[in-house]
């Protein structure tokens, strides 16, 4: 079922993949006002329509031999060794943590507004990203690998320097924070992987857009967020550094 929200025209569309159901939700109006005809965001705009009208297969979301990339992980390691791989992946700029990040400022100015000293939102607030966040532009939205063989979710994409963002938000405490980050990296960079071969897929030349799309990756919470290129994923799986395939 599509429906169109009063909102800033954003437009919603409920599925129910086997148990699980979700509402991708789309801002039309930010879309438009970011620009929607040439590059990689007429690239989205292009894919995202297919979603809205439901032209998306079933099999990746029903099919028992498709996995979830939400069960995604690192190879199993001991303290010391998940802490090197951490520092190794920061010290070769394949990470990039930004405690400044719009991201974490969003999140941290809504908590304050509301006196909410908890600082761990559910994930309801995506949708106050996609009404008052100019750079935001759909939250729960679908992806799917044949090649891989998994699917999964977006939480919320945004479009920002020039790059289509796809944001995952994983609230927890400040201690844990490099803990719970590091171990969905496997998980948020398949999903960039996935948009990014869905985006490649579309008639890119005729959109005048270069041949590989422009998308990060990004971890955040109200403490910090971590980024990353979309390639990762491929760097993860071609080192034996992903379980789950």
């Amino acid at each position: 079922m599509v429906m169109d929200l009063e909102h800033d025209n954003i437009v919603r569309r409920d599925f129910k993949h086997g148990k699980i159901a979700y509402g991708f939700q789309w801002n039309m109006s930010h879309h438009k006002e970011l620009g929607n005809t040439q590059g990689d965001l007429a690239s989205l705009w292009a894919h995202l329509l297919m979603v809205k009208n439901g032209e998306i297969p079933e099999e990746p979301f029903r099919d028992p031999f498709y996995g979830r990339s939400s069960t995604l992980k690192l190879p199993k390691m001991n303290t010391r060794a998940k802490v090197a791989f951490r520092r190794k992946l920061i010290r070769n700029g394949v990470i990039v943590k930004d405690v400044s990040s719009s991201l974490v400022t969003f999140l941290r100015d809504f908590h304050i507004a509301r006196n909410d000293h908890s600082f761990r939102a559910d994930h309801s607030i995506l949708q106050d990203f996609l009404y008052e966040d100019s750079s935001a532009l759909a939250i729960e939205i679908p992806v799917w690998s044949d090649h891989y063989k998994i699917s999964g979710h977006i939480d919320l994409i945004r479009f920002v320097d020039d790059k289509i963002q796809v944001c995952d938000y994983k609230p927890g405490p400040l201690d844990n924070v490099a803990r719970r980050f590091l171990d969905s990296i496997p998980q948020v960079a398949s999903y960039g992987e996935m948009l990014s071969h869905h985006l490649a897929q579309t008639l890119r030349s005729a959109l005048e857009a270069p041949l590989l799309p422009k998308v990060e990756c990004c971890i955040f919470d109200t403490h910090s967020c971590w980024k990353f290129n979309s390639d990762l994923f491929v760097t993860l799986e071609m080192t034996n550094n992903i379980v789950g395939l």
